[in-house]
């Protein structure tokens, strides 16, 4: 039994457009997936779809909770479009400050702020994840393909 269509829909829906990217799209507009200009691509499409799965196994071993239907989403307070413009804001100020921030200050106000803007209030996993993810894309980047991540002004003459 499909606990949460909502996400089941959207994890299948991500695993369909990722197989779509990496049998169509990526060797048409970068090349064949052995060559090194695809690397990147290959590997960001992969991990969307890691989590895609997840998210579609999720959605059906969750079991509601006694007395709570399936599909109740917790009440909304304010506007989906009141959201998604808090979104493009959180966006556009991250790519204006990630030249003098840099990335690591940047994307640590980025995610959190995008955290509390849907819904999660809870400060462990808030924590657990931003930590991970830029632990993960420091060692993929600047460790594994070399490729430095924006330090930023401010913190380059922090640093001197």
């Amino acid at each position: 039994m499909i606990a949460n269509r909502k996400d089941f829909k959207l994890g299948l829906g991500l695993v369909a457009f990722c197989l779509l990217l990496l049998l169509l799209v990526i060797p048409y507009q970068v090349g064949p997936l052995t060559e090194a200009d695809a690397l990147m691509p290959v590997l960001v499409t992969c991990f969307i779809m890691l989590l895609s799965i997840l998210l579609t196994i999720q959605a059906v071993r969750r079991a509601p909770k006694p007395g709570e239907h399936a599909e109740k989403a917790a009440p909304e307070h304010r506007s989906p479009w009141w959201s998604i413009l808090i979104v493009i804001i959180i966006m556009a100020a991250y790519a204006w400050l990630l030249d003098l921030t840099g990335f690591v200050l940047t994307s640590l106000g980025a995610m959190i702020a995008l955290f509390l803007v849907f819904g999660v209030r809870r400060w462990f996993p808030i924590t657990a994840i931003t930590l991970g993810t830029l632990g993960g894309l420091y060692l993929c980047f600047d460790v594994i393909l070399g490729a430095p991540l924006p330090v930023g002004t401010l913190v380059e003459n922090f640093l001197e």
